[in-house]
């Protein structure tokens, strides 16, 4: 009890195996007693937590010491609190200690308040789950395994701290018989009845459910723990439960009742049923549980594998799980075996981590660099105050100063005291105020992004909800995003499209993408519905929403002929097959019926064949009610096989009016097809034929089969059945033995054809993603069929690329699966990940080694066994690792006569023929991409220490991961076996509580407010209404932020390290006596008020392109995953810059007034110390203001104004602050600077010899060496120059942007350009050491922009580079808006971003992937796609711009006749370029190149 107070004082949570009682398995007593413990009288039976759950980071009393352990853990909070420890020493202070302790304070109080408000949100929706109301068990029943109320509750002073949970709910302590005031347990069972609204309930809150309590669950209620289920109102004994929270799905699942409790129907008989429940250990596995029901009095069973009465096993299905709601089911009763955090969706959540952003983590280092700065500084000022104590005035007799040269110290002495004394002296170095600013920064940011209105989803009315603001810059350097897949990537929305029956093929493909309006499923539904008017009534048809179009199917059923026999057999089996249960919602309207299933295709596989005229009506216990063709038939299920992963099948027995017995399955075409019997050839091609277009359209497709069964048959098989049920050994696998044993001999029926609608503008998202270099893995608890579908429809996966299957049961056969891959593709396929050196030569991280990868083969090899080889590893795989449920699709596989189409074994993915091996027949593609799937049962072990490099090192060369069948501990896993080992950002973003565990083990956690509940909101950082928002989120808001916060940040330590060195470079001329250069009062107010605006306008307004240019050329994002605008090296530009303007500010000050020969009017010369800090002082502040000018890369007025309001406030200081306190203030050195003209002069010379090598530098880099953000730039520029300037000069209408921007005045001609009059420079601007993006090489190769500024708006709308749909329009592309003007500029933009992929594209339809879903770069147009290489013809010289088809030299990196690559030139190099071809002479590089 003291360790459960404990936990929910300091808030630790327990994980994993550290369960209630060490881990061990329980047993839980009901209306029994437990038997005495047998260690002595004191031994205490286990102790089970409560039911609170908790997934907030703090405790009321846990906040403030945890809060401020998170934030000393900054090193520069760790700095200045050992500082102004320092400043309280009165031999070395300089200042004034409160006002340095009450900056500290304000800071860490700031943040403590703003943590506390995010972490306020997971308490109060903790706070909501716990006091929902639950139903238990009560009116005197006792439950055994719960101790009395008084030692559950609080007592003394804790009561102000605890609640008492748990020790509400049902009465704790010793059976002592059946209650009183209960009726007795009498009667038939019949005659009982559960009274769920009777007294013999109480209602609760599920904090105080604990374990053992008997909990009533109706229609709709959650499941507030994990329970066994006892019973149920289904006539069947079973009850339906939805289970979205946990795997993400929302079709319904069936549980069912044990036959030992099955009779329990009344509180009465619940109360005195005497039974003991043995279960496993609390443990991560959804999707698994062990244990028995044993009814207590009853004799034990002689064999542990053996059934026995009073004794009943329990597995998976008859386990309710905590976060699951009861549908369809009017009442369920269930004990609770784990309860808290020890149920199965809480040891699969992790707990609430503390997420700081990768620059604040790098700005630790940076800290401690300054720090390494700082202690230099302070070094060498002790060291030379030493050396220097006690001399005469040399230099210093220039300055009036005060400070004392001699005194009764040692020069040892003096010297240690300097040391602490330049500590608080130069202390500014670190910044306090850094943090502040940030977190006003991000506050800002956080802002903008809630404010979005393209990120709004107004079905919902919901915006972006940033939860966690000190993350935004993050989200512009993410490099791999993890995702769920139902209700993240799709709507889980399932449409039946088509089907094939006896090799002929239904249903038109009329969707609301091709046809916006509707028109032609409309005319389509009111064709069925005439047609079927014609030929009988169908009450149930709800024609409106039907998906199915086809008439022919009815001109066929009213032939009767071979193929009307096939129909019908066809929808019968969709009809009864199934284990949906039908559902009536507006009784007045009996007719209009919907479907709860337990996937949501099995529910549109009813709902078709409801439409058609096959209508499944009602269950009526073992009795299936339906209406075919308008006649009422009812058929008697005898058994149901259910689907499992394994099986990838499920069937159903049934017994139809004539008396015979019928089995009719479905399932995945290579499992159904291994079990047709012979003779249907023809039939089975066809029907295979059929279901690959299927596939190839991205559709999800299922074969169907049926076979008549004799009465002697099912009898022996049903004996087989019940026997390997009721094991209580290997029970699993007999059921699955007995269920192959009977799905045999099928007759072939057909195929059917789904669609698993995708999220608006999924398609585009991925494949915007991608562009911007981002790795998309899906991990899903969908099977891999299923999953694999939707990854080629949703462009996670392409027909060009080559799937990577690894599908294994053990360690060995996963271990071999992966080593095959990297002998296949590891010498083909490099690292795609940033630290692999995927990222090319802009990111400056080398590319690994060729053959690196056998090192690792060498290592994760087996000690017992030696290094596998190639042929090794095809002879174990052909020996031992083969599925034979693969056998039959195999042979039909490798049979070339009857598979014309098949490319090989390694990319039939679509239609799941998966062989284990891999013959010598098909080929394999090595110059594709690849795509990795894996199935949870071989991540389970690839995941394990000895597998996860092998794992790692094909994931990282592969395009695109799928992971099925993973459970939410597993997504995990994944998570965080790639941010450790990677050392990358991570992402991920889901719906459900299932995803709960991964969005707070990655950087960043998106959740989707979606259908799921809101579990995946409440633990993520940010909160989305769809999928498509994290394109913006990421590609806009992500790279500003990012860019905004690295510029302030860098600026933010260059204007410190200006001022800060300044008082070193001082020193000199005061002979290291630590004399501040400036008043203390400016030093006070330097980062509070003269610089504290620039920065932040930087890290609020700043932004290098408009924003829907970051959406229309994602390549841009690449630069923040390479980290090229925040690194080590940039920081140290900044310093470097600082020492040098430092320097160049304090010797242009002291030299000025050295050799100046002004006079006061007091006849004392200018030479005074408080005059040369005071003009040294608006000498920093200006510089570093303008400095930071110079970094803006948007002028706005927003900058100007935070530079003026600096200048303002010093200049305020001095009249007002000076006015009032002359003698005190700089010694009234203000009034007598601002008269002198050397003064303004000096302001001037100071900030020319400090900004001009700055300004020098970026014009070199942008004109010499521009990165494709100075093209775009620059490009944008052109554009709405040229757009600007035809109606003030007509005459430029016919010029390409370029020529009139050069012909134009200096002023208008774009930055970086060479006017004409300047030597060539061509041959310069051929820089072998250009660095340019990777992604980006010829994707910005500049064509002649002429052809899309003269385009109309008009025409914008109907030329097809741009596809138009509800996301893309014209003023919106991909659901970011854009000015309409700007729609040349988009198109042309898209066109350069997405060129490469468009050639791919059309690649690919020639190879013959017909109908496969094309991303973005189907939509571009097949001009922009041939501008791909240097072409040799000349335009005529009268034509001002490039002929079509040829590239601009303006290009980030294109490709020569030769294979050569020149980086990109500037505009300098294209307008000699242009200069030459209008003399005509072919300019330089083309004639070298010839």
């Amino acid at each position: 009890m003291a360790a459960s107070w404990t936990r929910r004082l300091f808030g630790s949570k327990r994980r994993g195996a550290a369960a209630a009682d060490g881990g061990r398995e329980r047993t839980i007593y009901i209306n029994a007693n437990p038997p005495r413990p047998t260690h002595g009288p004191h031994t205490r039976h286990p102790q089970y937590p409560a039911n609170q759950i908790r997934t907030a980071k703090y405790t009321v009393l846990s906040f403030v010491p945890k809060n401020l352990f998170e934030q000393f853990r900054r090193a520069a909070n760790i700095y200045f609190l050992f500082l102004l420890i320092l400043q309280f020493i009165p031999a070395v202070t300089t200042g004034m200690p409160g006002l340095s302790a009450l900056a500290l304070f304000t800071i860490v109080f700031l943040t403590m308040l703003k943590d506390g408000y995010e972490d306020s949100k997971r308490s109060a929706s903790d706070k909501e789950a716990n006091r929902a109301r639950a139903v238990v068990l009560g009116q005197g029943w006792v439950n055994v395994n719960k101790p009395p109320a008084h030692m559950l509750r609080p007592r003394g002073l804790l009561r102000l701290v605890f609640s008492d949970s748990g020790a509400g709910g049902s009465v704790g302590g010793v059976h002592s018989g059946p209650p009183h005031g209960m009726p007795e347990a009498g009667g038939a069972a019949g005659d009982a009845h559960m009274d769920v609204d009777g007294s013999a309930w109480l209602a609760t809150e599920w904090r105080h459910v604990h374990v053992g309590d008997i909990v009533l669950l109706r229609d709709g209620d959650a499941v507030p723990a994990d329970l066994v289920l006892l019973a149920a109102s289904g006539g069947d004994d079973s009850c339906f439960v939805e289970t979205k929270n946990l795997d993400g799905e929302t079709n319904l699942k069936t549980k069912a009742v044990v036959p030992l409790t099955a009779h329990l129907r009344s509180p009465a008989q619940l109360a005195a049923f005497a039974c003991a429940i043995d279960a496993e250990p609390p443990s991560t596995q959804l999707y698994a549980f062990k244990g028995a029901i044993r009814r207590l009095g009853s004799p034990a069973p002689e064999e542990d594998g053996a059934s026995a009465a009073g004794r009943e096993p329990l597995g998976v299905d008859n386990l309710l799980l905590r976060g699951s709601v009861v549908r369809n089911t009017a009442w369920a009763v269930g004990a609770a075996v784990f309860t808290g955090d020890e149920t199965k969706i809480m040891m699969n959540a992790g707990e609430t981590p503390s997420k700081r952003s990768r620059i604040e983590r790098m700005m630790n280092y940076q800290v401690l660099t300054q720090f390494c700065l700082l202690f230099v500084l302070c070094l060498l000022s002790a060291v030379l105050g030493g050396a220097y104590y006690g001399r005469g005035a040399s230099f210093q007799a220039l300055f009036v100063v005060g400070f004392q040269t001699h005194t009764n110290q040692s020069a040892p002495l003096y010297g240690f005291l300097t040391f602490w004394t330049s500590l608080i002296l130069y202390q500014t170095v670190v910044p306090i105020s850094l943090y502040v600013t940030i977190e006003v920064v991000k506050s800002f940011q956080a802002y903008f992004i809630n404010q979005d209105i393209d990120m709004y989803y107004a079905p919902t009315d919901r915006r972006c909800v940033p939860k966690s603001w000190n993350l935004s810059d993050d989200l512009g350097q993410v490099e791999y995003v993890f995702s769920d897949k139902t209700g993240t990537l799709t709507q889980n929305v399932m449409v039946f499209r088509q089907c094939s029956v006896r090799g002929r093929v239904y249903g038109e493909l009329a969707s609301d993408e091709g046809d916006p309006s509707g028109a032609e499923a409309a005319g389509l539904r009111r064709a069925m519905d005439a047609k079927m008017a014609q030929f009988f009534d169908n009450p149930y048809r709800q024609g409106a929403a039907a998906t199915f179009l086809d008439t022919a199917i009815y001109d066929d059923l009213q032939a009767d002929g071979t193929q009307a026999r096939a129909v019908i057999e066809f929808f019968t089996v969709l009809a009864l097959c199934h284990t949906a249960v039908s559902h009536v919602p507006d009784a007045s309207r009996p007719h209009v019926i919907e479907y709860k299933a337990q996937s949501p295709d099995e529910a549109a596989l009813v709902a078709t064949a409801r439409d058609v005229g096959f209508a499944f009506v009602r269950r009526e216990r073992t009795r299936l009610v339906c209406s075919f063709l308008g006649h009422e038939q009812a058929y008697e299920q005898l058994a149901t096989l259910e689907f499992t992963s394994a099986r990838k099948r499920m069937s159903v027995v049934v017994r139809r009016a004539d008396g015979r017995i019928v089995l009719l399955c479905k399932g995945a075409d290579s499992v159904v097809l291994a079990r047709t019997k012979p003779g249907q050839e023809r039939l089975k091609q066809a029907t295979l034929d059929d279901l690959e277009r299927f596939a190839a359209r991205g559709l999800r497709t299922l074969c169907l089969g049926y076979r008549i069964l004799d009465e002697a048959e099912y009898a022996a098989w049903r004996a087989a059945y019940d026997r390997a049920v009721a094991s209580l050994g290997d029970r699993e696998a007999e059921v699955e033995r007995a269920c192959d044993l009977l799905e045999q001999q099928l007759q072939l029926v057909g195929g059917t054809a789904i669609e698993d609608k995708l999220q608006d503008g999924v398609p585009d998202t991925i494949a915007q993603l991608a562009l911007a270099g981002i790795k998309l893995w899906v991990l899903t608890g969908d099977k891999t069929e299923t999953a694999i579908n939707i990854g080629y429809s949703c462009n996670l996966l392409t027909p060009s690329m080559q799937p990577v299957v690894v599908a294994a049961d053990g360690a060995d056969a996963t271990r071999a699966q992966l080593e095959r891959a990297l002998l296949d593709f590891a010498d083909t396929h490099a690292d795609l990940s940033y630290a692999g050196g995927g990222g090319g030569r802009l990111a400056g991280v080398a590319a690994r080694k060729p053959g690196a990868w056998r090192r690792l083969l060498r290592r994760s090899a087996p000690v017992s066994a030696p290094a596998p080889a190639r042929d090794g590893l095809k002879d174990g795989l052909k020996d031992g690792l083969r599925d034979p449920a693969f056998d039959g699709a195999r042979r039909v596989a490798l049979d070339k006569s009857k598979r014309p189409g098949l490319r090989g074994v390694w990319d039939d993915v679509r239609t799941r023929n998966i062989p284990a091996e891999r013959p010598a027949g098909p080929r394999l593609r090595r110059d594709v991409p690849l795509a990795l799937v894996i199935d949870g049962a071989a991540l389970k072990h690839a995941l394990e220490p000895a597998l996860a490099p092998l794992f790692l090192e094909v994931a990282v060369r592969c395009r695109s991961v799928l992971c099925c069948r993973v459970s939410p501990l597993q997504k995990a896993l994944v998570v965080r076996l790639v941010k450790r080992h990677l050392g990358t950002l991570c992402l991920a973003v889901g719906d459900g509580a299932n995803d709960v565990s991964m969005i707070q083990e990655a950087d960043v956690g998106i959740g989707i407010s979606g259908e799921e509940g809101l579990q995946a909101v409440m633990a993520s950082d940010y909160a989305i209404g769809q999928f498509r928002f994290l394109q913006r989120l990421l590609l806009v808001h992500g790279r500003w932020s990012y860019l905004r916060i690295a510029s302030m940040v860098l600026n933010f330590f260059y204007k410190n390290v200006v001022f800060t060195v300044s008082l070193f470079w001082f020193q000199i001329y005061c002979q290291w006596s630590v004399s501040n250069f400036f008043d203390y009062a400016l030093v006070t107010l330097y980062n509070m008020l003269f610089t504290s605006l620039p920065p932040g306008a930087l890290g609020v307004f700043d932004q290098d392109l408009p924003a829907f240019v970051g959406v229309v050329v994602p390549q841009l994002y690449k630069r923040g995953i390479y980290k090229l605008e925040y690194s080590m090296a940039r920081f140290w530009t900044y310093i470097v810059d600082g020492l040098y303007q430092s320097a160049a500010v304090v010797f242009l000050v002291v030299y000025a007034y050295r050799f100046s020969g002004s006079a006061q009017r007091s006849g004392l010369d200018t030479s005074d110390k408080d005059d040369v800090g005071t003009v040294g002082a608006f000498c920093v502040v200006l510089v570093t203001n303008l400095y930071m000018g110079l970094n803006n890369r948007n002028w706005t007025w927003v900058m100007p104004v935070a530079q003026l309001f600096g200048l303002a406030l010093l200049l305020g200081v001095f009249f007002i602050y000076g006015a009032m306190f002359d003698d005190v203030f700089s010694a009234g050195a203000g009034k007598r600077v601002f008269v002198q003209p050397s003064f303004w002069f000096l302001l001037a010379l100071t900030a020319v010899v400090c900004l001009l090598p700055h300004y020098v530098v970026k014009f070199v880099r942008s004109a010499w060496y521009p990165t494709d953000t100075d093209v775009v730039h620059e490009i944008i520029k052109g554009f709405r120059s040229h757009q600007g300037s035809r109606a003030k000069h007509p005459s430029v209408a016919a010029a390409g942007p370029l020529d009139y921007a050069m012909s134009r005045a200096g002023k208008e001609v774009p930055f970086g350009a060479v006017p004409e009059h300047r030597r060539p420079l061509a041959r310069r601007h051929r820089h072998p050491g250009a660095v340019h993006s990777h992604a980006m090489d010829g994707a910005i190769p500049l064509n002649d922009l002429g052809p899309y500024l003269h385009t109309a708006e008009s025409s914008f709308r109907s030329t097809p580079a741009l596809a138009t749909d509800a996301l893309t329009r014209p003023g919106m592309y991909q659901g970011t808006r854009y000015p309409e003007q700007d729609a040349a500029l988009v198109q042309y933009l898209h066109g350069l971003a997405h060129m490469h992929d468009d050639v791919a594209a059309s690649a690919e339809g020639e190879d013959g992937a017909d109908g496969a879903a094309s991303g973005a770069a189907g939509k571009l147009e097949r001009s922009v796609r041939q501008d791909v290489a240097m072409q040799a013809e000349l335009p005529d010289s009268n034509n001002n711009t490039l002929p079509p088809g040829r590239v601009s030299a303006r290009s980030s990196m294109y490709n020569l006749d030769d294979g050569t690559l020149l980086p990109h030139t500037g505009y300098a190099f294209a307008h000699e370029e242009r200069r030459q071809l209008r003399a005509g002479s072919k300019p330089r590089h083309i004639q070298k190149r010839r």
